[in-house]
């Protein structure tokens, strides 16, 4: 859940300071609205995230193809 995905960020930052994100399982999550509240609180930019299970399904993060797909999803 997003909140889960929150809690993890902050034990993470607490013993390594964290430098960016890599999303994975975004394929099997309803909204991918936690990347824009993680963002926004730990303001970490977002290197790739992972939209499947194979190999090519980590893709480099493009926020305006993020945001074009987020939107798309949730009308």
């Amino acid at each position: 859940t997003g909140q889960n995905a929150l809690n993890q960020i902050e034990e993470f930052n607490k013993i390594y300071k964290l430098s960016g994100l890599i999303m994975t399982k975004l394929d099997g999550t309803a909204k991918g609205g936690v990347l824009l509240s993680i963002t926004e609180k730990y303001k970490l930019p977002i290197f790739a995230i992972g939209i499947g299970e194979k190999e090519d399904d980590l893709q480099p993060f493009v926020a305006k193809d993020f945001v074009k797909a987020f939107l798309d999803k949730n009308n």
